[in-house]
């Protein structure tokens, strides 16, 4: 006899993915005790300690935990692909992030797609920088995370969307405008307005290294409307890789876009997923709509010259 219920391990997958019993509870509609209870009747069956618990700071998966996590997270969808019954048809949860200057862009037309495809779904949004993003992938709490490949050495799997390069920002009137393209050492002697988020951070400063050059970091800013209304404005120049449709500031200011030349890497858009979890049926259709959305858009580099196509 198996001594164990489906309703257990969703209590105990929904404990690990949101790190507090209350907040479990809550996405579940169901008691506190009740997910309490189910964590207790596993830990003793198993004998093993499945959680580390803080006082008032929520609790976290123990050595034992993290195992039996994805154990369990692997049964739990199998469960409900053998419940699906009709083919195609998708009833479950999904947790989806993605990267704060990403998101805007691209995650409203994705999430509406698939709404639409499969309104049976339950979707949650959570939106964060990349750092934030690969934390809660790692950790069973995210089935899916839009973020740019960093390059990061990370227990992820990444789903290619397309790639983007990186473009200068230049305020309307500057010397530099009258160029077609410019390089990163044509901007050395200007202020630099700095995106300081982390990852993205380092690679703009990157784009300076392969240059050979150091930027005159003026001011550094974690919002890229931020960047665009400094720049805008007249506080110096920048390098930004997420453009969005209109090249004025908030504050209606013009902005004035150029290609950035020279030996440095496009930032390669992607989905992010837990390298040893199975994806869950909703997270593949997530995928293919996302797929489908980028190629309709047609993401190319900045740096050809040509405007994105949105």
């Amino acid at each position: 006899m198996i001594k164990i219920t489906l309703r257990q391990l969703e209590y105990f997958v929904a404990a690990a993915r949101h790190g507090s019993t209350v907040k479990a509870a809550h996405a579940l509609n169901v008691s506190q005790p009740s997910i309490s209870h189910a964590i207790g009747e596993l830990e003793s069956l198993w004998k093993e300690q499945l959680f580390y618990r803080f006082h008032a700071q929520g609790m976290e998966l123990s050595t034992a935990g993290k195992q039996r996590y994805k154990q369990a997270q692997n049964v739990l969808q199998e469960a409900q692909d053998l419940d699906a019954g009709t083919p195609g048809h998708i009833n479950s949860e999904l947790s989806v992030g993605c990267f704060s200057t990403l998101g805007p862009m691209y995650f409203p037309d994705i999430m509406r797609r698939f709404h639409s495809a499969h309104p049976q779904v339950q979707l949650t949004m959570h939106e964060g920088n990349t750092e934030e993003l690969l934390s809660r992938i790692e950790r069973g709490a995210l089935d899916l995370a839009l973020i740019y490949d960093m390059g990061l050495a990370r227990a992820v799997r990444l789903h290619y969307m397309g790639e983007q390069a990186p473009y200068i920002l230049l305020p309307a009137g500057h010397p530099l405008v009258r160029r077609d393209t410019l390089t990163a050492r044509d901007l050395s002697s200007d202020p630099f307005i700095l995106i300081n988020l982390p990852h993205s951070r380092e690679y703009f400063l990157s784009i300076f290294s392969f240059a050979g050059v150091t930027p005159q970091i003026a001011m550094e800013t974690g919002s890229i409307e931020m960047v665009r209304s400094l720049v805008a404005n007249g506080y110096g120049l920048s390098i930004l890789t997420t453009r969005p449709a209109k090249d004025y500031s908030y504050d209606g200011k013009r902005i004035v876009c150029k290609p950035l030349s020279g030996a440095f890497p496009p930032q390669k858009i992607v989905f992010a997923s837990n390298a040893e979890f199975k994806l869950s049926t909703a997270a593949l259709a997530f995928l293919h709509i996302a797929q489908t959305q980028f190629a309709d858009k047609k993401v190319q580099q900045v740096s050809t010259g040509k405007s994105v196509k949105r």
